[in-house]
């Protein structure tokens, strides 16, 4: 069984973006998946990185593996990574990665991982977060207005002139995730996630009718929100009383749930994978 690490870095690689300023595909050695081959073999580089992270949280070991890859992978040089833009002792912000190109251009690299669920009647903010407190609209004004321009300042160019030397810098933001379409009112939810290639979101009292097209489930745990691939618990096959059980333990947690179906149960490995966040209905 391969690392999750490297399926999760594999997913990164593939470019499964919701907001790009650039094919940072260009940029990656010819043989990448040839070598990723081998680091499946010997994982133990990729795992070491993840374990010097001393976060928890998703968009760090995101981070990690986002560097590996430009590291390992691509034929970009890093000049700056996390560097913290600092003014009289007061911190600007943070330039995530400064890359030089093969070409001696500079890229400045923004970078997040992200999964929203649609939200039609909260338009233009109608892609947000699980926890409801960020968007997508806010996430890219925010990174275009701030984080991707720090760089212009009289602090960074003093800060870094020894590395930039003048030269223009191009921003590049790169926001990895998944989007999830709302099935609440779908009446062919496979259908809808087939043709759009995303997920979907229902709300727990719509989950029994969802869950019936289906013949196994897992939870997704945190950080491989990414490949759907790192998972401690196996898949359980789905019948009415496992239905009715889970949807009782969904009611003493009011956490939105991010699950991984399967029309598969025998057949797990090739089977086409569903990812579907359950919420509340009070979400």
């Amino acid at each position: 069984m391969s690392s999750p690490y490297v399926n999760d870095l594999r997913w990164l690689m593939e470019g499964h973006l919701i907001e790009s300023d650039l094919d940072l595909s260009v940029y990656w050695h010819g043989d990448w998946s040839q070598s990723l081959q081998a680091l499946s073999a010997n994982p133990r580089p990729l795992e070491e990185a993840v374990a010097a992270c001393k976060s928890h949280f998703l968009g760090s070991y995101f981070e990690v593996l986002f560097s590996f890859a430009i590291q390992h992978f691509s034929t970009l040089k890093v000049l700056l990574e996390h560097e913290q833009i600092v003014d009289q002792g007061k911190t600007l912000g943070e330039v995530d990665m400064l890359v030089e190109t093969p070409d001696g251009d500079l890229l400045q690299f923004e970078i997040a991982i992200k999964f929203y669920l649609e939200r039609p009647d909260l338009y233009p903010e109608h892609w947000i977060g699980p926890n409801k407190n960020d968007s997508l609209h806010k996430k890219v004004s925010r990174a275009r207005a701030h984080q991707l321009t720090i760089l212009e300042t009289d602090s960074a160019k003093k800060q870094c002139q020894s590395v930039i030397k003048g030269r223009p810098i191009r921003p590049c933001l790169l926001i990895y995730g998944r989007l999830f379409l709302s099935l609440n009112a779908s009446k062919n939810a496979l259908g809808l996630m087939n043709n759009s290639g995303f997920g979907g979101w229902v709300y727990a009292s719509n989950a029994p009718s969802l869950l019936t097209q289906f013949s196994s489930v897992r939870a997704v745990e945190k950080p491989h929100w990414l490949s759907l691939s790192g998972f401690q618990n196996a898949y359980e096959v789905f019948n009415a009383a496992c239905i009715k059980r889970w949807l009782e333990g969904f009611n003493n947690d009011s956490r939105p749930q991010y699950l991984c179906f399967s029309q598969d149960a025998k057949n797990i490995q090739s089977t086409t994978k569903y990812s579907v966040f359950v919420v509340p209905d009070t979400w």
